[in-house]
């Protein structure tokens, strides 16, 4: 037996390094969504906007030099799954492939997540229904959730393909979370008026 180790090579000091540096792009990636330009910008040019100023940064690092775009890019990536500023369909949906494992989230983890963030698209969507439409004074609130519930449902499975075989009634369940967390009525009267 040889009394040496192999010398790691390149790519095997990035591989190492890798973790470390997702770290601290997603400490950069933070301050990047927090800057007024990044809102107005689909996803997709964002990561890749991101990754090339990343690229700047962990090309000085010993590890990373002379490496090449796709591995930066890679980093970028997973620093916003770890961010968890993005749930990870969005990413892969804007990115247009399957995010490398592991992952951040579980897929049960995901869903949950955004669950809550649909019952709040629905609570302030409904606000904002209940504050421009005037309707006479003797409509129900089953009607008023009728208005609501069509534009409300189109827009999920238009951003949120996965709830495309959604039942109404499962949609109804966050309508009627929304409603409740935007204060305008107890989820007690919205399950009698929705028959839940």
């Amino acid at each position: 037996m040889w009394p040496f180790k192999k010398k790691p090579s390149k790519a095997d000091i990035a591989i190492a390094s890798m973790p470390q540096a997702i770290d601290v792009a997603c400490q950069k990636w933070l301050e990047f969504e927090a800057q007024a330009f990044a809102n107005a910008m689909p996803l997709k040019e964002k990561i890749f906007l991101f990754s090339e100023g990343l690229k700047n940064g962990l090309n000085q690092w010993e590890a990373f030099e002379g490496s090449p775009d796709a591995l930066f890019f890679l980093i970028a990536v997973k620093c916003v799954e770890r961010s968890k500023t993005y749930f990870r369909f969005e990413i892969e949906s804007a990115l247009e492939f399957a995010i490398p494992q592991p992952y951040e989230r579980s897929d049960e983890e995901e869903l949950e997540g955004l669950k809550i963030k649909l019952v709040d698209r629905a609570s302030r969507t409904w606000i904002h229904f209940s504050n421009t439409l005037a309707f006479s004074e003797g409509v129900s609130l089953s009607k008023k959730i009728d208005f609501f519930r069509t534009p409300f449902v189109e827009g999920v499975r238009r951003d949120y393909p996965m709830f495309e075989p959604a039942s109404e009634k499962e949609l109804d369940v966050m309508i009627a979370l929304g409603i409740e967390q935007s204060g305008t009525n107890s989820l007690v009267e919205v399950w009698r008026e929705l028959g839940l």
